[in-house]
């Protein structure tokens, strides 16, 4: 029979500049998780396969979703059982960033569209390592009673990095390549501050065991909280991918937007406008409710 030490989270509370640098990290992250689908794969497939382009998008979409949903939880594991003086997510973090910029360098020279498909799912098997690392950090070193405000900060980069992304890729940049290889550039930047500058606490050798498959299911029955968090995360996802892929050409095409990349612009602007203003007060509500039943569970007899 196995007996498992109690363990308790952590106690300390984190700062502004741990929160600012992680929001950094994570700004740098989404910008090169959703500009490219919003944008420039849409641009670039555009090119290479015209007629065709709304099923070709899919598919090279499709792939690297693939490759994530394998990517994230593995990497995640892995960074669990990583020793070593630099930590156990600080390397997952910087390595994944780098190996995602060169996925997203890969992919702006590519003009076949296999070439592109191989490209974006080398990105998204580097970014999704980078996610499990910074995802990884605020369970790691966030105490429960602050881990609600600072999950709010960090959900603003997700919607702030379609915005900024947009505009960089639609004003900055001067065509698809210069777009991605300033994606790939700020990417591997934007982590810097949180790579170096705050601490990453090692694991014991005495915890680290090996990988099974039975450690990436996790029973709904026996943890609701976590099969419920799935669920409406993976439906926000899913309404949020369905939404923005297709815009582009939406606007194009349908639409007959005489800019549709100003008009992808202005539409995120608003899309994320109406994240910003309710992600972070959200963040704080659940502390008030820490002595609420969920109103699953049955009341006790």
């Amino acid at each position: 029979m196995e007996t498992h030490e109690p363990r308790t989270g952590p106690l300390t509370r984190v700062g502004g500049g741990w929160t600012s640098a992680l929001v950094l990290a994570n700004l740098g992250l989404y910008m090169a998780f959703f500009t490219p689908i919003q944008v420039l794969l849409a641009e670039q497939i555009d090119t290479l396969d015209p007629s065709g382009k709304e099923v070709t998008l899919g598919w090279v979409t499709g792939l690297g979703a693939l490759v994530a949903v394998v990517a994230n939880p593995l990497a995640g594991a892995l960074s669990d059982r990583t020793g070593g003086r630099f930590g156990r997510r600080r390397p997952w973090i910087v390595g994944g960033a780098v190996l995602g910029a060169f996925g997203l360098a890969a992919t702006a020279v590519q003009s076949t569209v296999a070439g592109v498909a191989l490209g974006w799912c080398l990105a998204q098997l580097g970014l999704n390592a980078m996610l499990a690392g910074t995802s990884a950090v605020v369970p790691d070193q966030v105490p429960v009673g602050q881990r609600a405000a600072v999950s709010g900060f960090i959900g603003i980069p997700q919607p702030l990095g379609l915005v900024v992304g947009a505009l960089l890729v639609t004003t900055v940049a001067t065509g698809t390549v210069s777009g991605y290889l300033l994606l790939a550039a700020l990417t591997v930047l934007l982590a810097l501050p949180f790579v170096l500058l705050m601490p990453d606490p090692q694991v014991r050798s005495t915890v680290r065991e090996p990988v099974r498959l039975k450690d990436f299911w996790v029973s709904p029955r026996d943890h609701p909280d976590f099969g419920w968090a799935w669920l409406t995360r993976f439906l926000v996802m899913l309404g949020n991918a369905m939404g923005t892929l297709y815009l582009l050409y939406f606007l194009k095409d349908a639409v007959h937007h005489r800019d549709p990349d100003q008009g992808v612009l202005i539409l995120t602007l608003l899309y994320t406008a109406g994240v910003v203003v309710t992600a972070w007060p959200a963040g704080w509500c659940p502390t008030g409710w820490a002595g609420a039943r969920p109103w699953w569970r049955s009341p006790p007899r």
